[in-house]
């Protein structure tokens, strides 16, 4: 019985951990130098999300992609549309939408990201990745 309780504790403390934490693996360069090729992020669920945050999500249109995907947030709403992502998204809408975000690679030359994406809808961010400042220069 003694071990039935242990799977038990065992088992809602991986559900509970889940909910609250994303593991998850940096694919290709588009974040260097912060974060590197095959490096794993822990990402913490979060209501709330800021300019610089890191954080881990899947694009609406990859829904089949398992890969997450990782960047760092340049506007959230109400904030005004980048200049360098304004003439690329078909909006008449000076500011980013209500629960949106635009992100960016560190890497920008090597990145996919809100110029290729649009905006990200905050209900596919699973979390953010404790801070880790942009390099100098980005």
């Amino acid at each position: 019985m003694v071990g039935l309780a242990v799977v038990v504790v065992v088992l809602v403390l991986l559900v509970v951990l889940r909910r609250r934490y994303v593991v998850a693996r940096v694919w290709g360069h588009s974040m260097s130098p912060t974060f590197h090729d095959g490096e794993r992020v822990v990402a913490t669920r979060r209501r709330h999300y800021r300019v610089g945050d890191v954080i881990v999500f899947r694009p609406q249109s990859a829904a089949t992609d398992l890969a997450w995907r990782i960047k760092r947030i340049a506007a959230v709403a109400g904030d005004p549309v980048p200049a360098w992502l304004g003439t690329r998204l078909e909006t008449d809408h000076p500011v980013v939408p209500a629960d949106r975000v635009v992100v960016v690679g560190d890497n920008t030359g090597h990145s996919e990201d809100s110029r290729q994406l649009g905006y990200i809808d905050l209900a596919v961010v699973a979390g953010a990745v404790p801070h880790r400042p942009a390099p100098e220069g980005s």
